[in-house]
């Protein structure tokens, strides 16, 4: 999947812009901030859907094995 990367300071100018490729694209934005790159603008879907599996796995389940039990490991 291709990404783009922005300078923070050059995102404040377009941020609006930004959103809207994001949104229109599904490809994630790297926001870049003092030469390191820790922040990235994705798909509202794409964060909801891995906070979803961060979850999950917090509570002890293994979202993409089918065949658990209530701790999260296999039958």
């Amino acid at each position: 999947m291709p990404e783009h990367i922005i300078h923070i300071s050059h995102l404040r100018d377009c941020l609006g812009i930004a959103c809207q490729h994001v949104a229109k694209t599904d490809e994630p934005i790297i926001v870049k901030r003092n030469n390191r790159e820790e922040v990235a603008i994705v798909p509202l879907w794409e964060w909801r859907f891995l906070k979803q599996i961060e979850a999950k796995i917090r509570a002890g389940q293994i979202p993409w094995e089918k065949d658990t039990n209530e701790s999260g490991l296999p039958l």
